[in-house]
């Protein structure tokens, strides 16, 4: 949180804090703020030390020995789930302890007292008896400490049942810390203690030490109580937030089959996931580029080949010239029966011409584009052997009203224009083939594309697999930002806008 120079800073800013916590339902951590606050106002500079470990660790015995006094009662189960404090001799109570209950008492309102115990606390001393260091529970609270970087003493209890035969005491402490260590664990000191007598014992080395914390006055006492207080703010905000966050992880469980330790890793499944995505995407994209490509390249090779196909050498030029030259109004065959004479003679002409055109049609234009239509459909690896057969609807038949409607009557008395009438008839003619074959491409292709799309039915549920992946990792992030706006909102001495 933000820097505070002074108690009334402290308890106007949290004060805020704790109020707008309670507004939102959260009364607990409310309550838990308002006990910081109340003590800061009530005991000034005294720095609280929370004992705590499982309830057969002989807290309580080591508190009376630390006191030299047996104020507190002392047992194998907790019978009460009251917090305990008393005043360290020679602090001028500036130093008070906490006795706590046991962490693994099954008693839920034991466990309440514990924790709130540990949110009033400056110092956190874990304490664990010599035959339970390494208990799962104490090494789990005490990285739970260290992760939130409260100042955490470690103290091995009960060392008056070590065995020097068995193993030298400088190896079992080498022993514990390498524990802790393996843990991750961060502690500020570790003591050995016993409340009998010990060869091995700290036990006025550790009171020397508390002894100490009276020391700790004006601003470094300010700023633990300013941590517990953060802490108890985080997690008050842990809280709030937990229903949206525990869905959000719900979401990503299903995803992933289980979750990110924390946000680092949370970035790292956010960005594999969307490098996976823009795989995928990619061979989606690439495989529809190479396909479309390739669909181009033989659309214009086929387009080519009609266009290129010569059908009008000068042959069957000079008979559609003939052909065209006859439909002029001046044009007379014989002196009698002039009128039937003519008509045959253009029927004979137009017949040569489109024998001649259709032959060359076929031969050089039909014959060879099929060839090579049905090739290249053989070649490419998603093309179909059906669509081959389909090339024997690709046909034209030129007859007399096909070429006759083509004539510009208009245009007949220009003596170039029989040649141009040729090119019009020759470019209808592949401008009708080639829209037959357009229309049969066009349907090959949408079903070409149709098919790659079903072969690629598993990359698409690889994408919406991934997108479901990328959307509950973004929901989880969207807590966490959350999370950080408001821990960012009251550092600024603001409460957060919802």
């Amino acid at each position: 949180m933000g820097v505070l120079t002074d108690n009334q800073q402290l308890l106007v800013h949290y004060g805020r804090i704790g109020q707008w916590i309670k507004e939102r339902g959260d009364v607990l951590h409310a309550e838990r703020i308002g006990e910081v606050l109340s003590e800061l106002v009530n005991e000034g500079a005294a720095t609280s030390v929370a004992f705590c470990g499982l309830f057969s660790a002989g807290k309580s015995s080591l508190i009376n020995a630390l006191c030299q006094s047996g104020d507190l009662a002392t047992g194998a189960v907790p019978t009460t789930a009251d917090v305990h404090v008393v005043t360290l001799p020679g602090t001028d109570g500036r130093v008070r302890l906490l006795d706590t209950p046991g962490v693994d008492s099954t008693d839920e309102a034991h466990r309440e007292a514990t924790m709130n115990a540990l949110h009033r606390a400056d110092v956190m001393v874990l304490v664990a008896d010599y035959q339970h260091v390494e208990a799962e529970e104490n090494l789990e609270l005490l990285r739970a400490f260290s992760e939130e970087g409260k100042r955490i003493v470690f103290v091995v209890n009960q060392v008056d049942k070590h065995l020097d035969f068995e193993l030298s005491f400088a190896d079992f402490q080498e022993h514990v810390e390498s524990s802790l260590d393996d843990y991750g664990i961060e502690v500020e000191h570790i003591y050995y203690t016993s409340t009998t007598a010990s060869p091995h014992s700290e036990l006025n080395l550790f009171r020397a030490w508390l002894c100490g914390l009276c020391d700790a006055d004006g601003p470094s006492h300010l700023e633990q109580v300013k941590k517990r207080l953060d802490s108890v703010v985080r997690d008050a905000i842990r809280q709030l937030l937990g229903v949206e966050r525990d869905a959000a992880l719900d979401e990503v469980r299903a995803a992933f089959g289980t979750e990110p330790l924390d946000a680092s890793e949370l970035e790292a499944w956010l960005a594999g996931a969307k490098q996976e995505l823009q795989l995928v995407e990619d061979e989606i994209d690439q495989a529809k580029q190479v396909q479309g490509k390739e669909a181009s390249t033989l659309r214009e090779a086929w387009v080519r080949t009609v266009e290129l196909a010569q059908i009008s050498p000068y042959e069957t030029t000079e008979k559609g010239r003939l052909y065209v030259e006859s439909l002029r109004p001046d044009f007379k065959v014989g002196f009698l029966r002039s009128g039937a004479k003519t008509a045959a003679e253009q029927a004979r002409r137009a017949q040569a011409f489109l024998l001649d055109l259709n032959a060359r049609l076929t031969n050089y234009l039909l014959v060879p584009l099929r060839s090579q239509v049905a090739t290249d459909i053989r070649q490419v690896g998603w093309g179909k052997e059906e669509w081959v057969s389909q090339l024997d609807g690709l046909s034209l038949e030129v007859d007399v009203d096909y070429v006759r409607n083509l004539v510009k009557m208009g245009a007949l008395v220009s003596s170039q224009y029989p040649y141009q009438y040729v090119k019009d008839v020759v470019s209808r003619v592949k401008r009708d083939i080639l829209g037959q074959l357009g229309a049969l491409v066009d349907r090959w292709f949408v079903e070409a594309e149709k098919a790659l799309s079903d072969h690629q039915a598993d990359k698409r549920h690889r994408i919406e697999a991934q997108l479901q992946k990328i959307d509950a990792l973004r929901q989880v992030e969207d807590v966490m930002r959350k999370e950080e706006a408001w821990i960012q909102a009251f550092d600024r001495g603001e409460v957060p806008n919802e």
